[in-house]
């Protein structure tokens, strides 16, 4: 099982402004292809920042609308490392199942049979280390799920980060106000070190980055969504 581990710094400059504005850092990854649309990790940053993780996942279910700022509640999970490849089911007496046979390779399926409502937000989960204090069972993505249907989960191992006031962790988010930096964490890119650079408002590469690999370039910067 990978663990990757981020580090990023700010000068106290950075920081002063920062706090003056209550902006704060956001961490998101994609599933499926997709944009991220969930805030996995909101916190106040230090001058310098370590946020850890491993892959190993968790499907949730909750009753939240996928609407902007809408937290991610979980009415139903499973417990984290559950396995690829096979379908985990919500049942009528709302809690989830599995693994059961019936899955796609090197993805999660989330089937709900819940009767209650019309549909579902479902979604998985991750654990994450935040400057050393243990963030357990918050959402990296929310789709909904109508009664009697599927969703066919495939996270990515690459991260969003940037800069936003007003966003909580675990929440949906629609509505990016700054740019978005994508890191390519996967293979033998296992550590990344990045700060933060004010002019262009995007983070970039620490001088003393540990990338293992430099054959993929692992930055891609993302203009706001508005």
């Amino acid at each position: 099982m990978s663990q990757f581990n981020l580090k990023v710094a700010f000068t106290s400059e950075q920081l002063g402004i920062l706090y003056a504005t209550g902006t704060n850092v956001i961490i998101a990854k994609s599933s499926d292809g997709r944009p991220p649309s969930v805030a996995w990790q909101v916190f106040k940053p230090l001058q310098s920042n370590t946020v850890s993780w491993k892959e190993e996942y968790g499907i949730y279910a909750s009753t939240a609308p996928i609407r902007n700022g809408a937290v991610l509640s979980q009415l139903a999970n499973t417990p984290i490392g559950i396995e690829r490849g096979k379908q985990y089911i919500l049942q009528n007496y709302g809690a989830i199942s599995g693994p059961h046979d019936g899955g796609f390779p090197n993805a999660f399926i989330f089937a709900n049979q819940y009767a209650g409502l019309p549909y579902i937000t479902a979604g998985l989960y991750q654990n994450a280390s935040v400057n050393g204090i243990d963030i357990t069972s918050n959402a990296i993505s929310a789709i909904p799920v109508l009664m009697q249907s599927n969703a066919i989960m495939n996270p990515s191992t690459s991260i969003y980060i940037w800069l936003q006031s007003q966003v909580v962790s675990n929440s949906v988010v629609t509505m990016v106000t700054s740019p978005m930096t994508e890191l390519k964490f996967g293979g033998s890119v296992t550590d990344i070190s990045i700060t933060y650079n004010s002019a262009s408002g995007k983070f970039v590469p620490a001088k003393s980055n540990t990338l293992k690999s430099t054959s993929d370039q692992p930055f891609n910067h993302i203009e706001p969504s508005l």
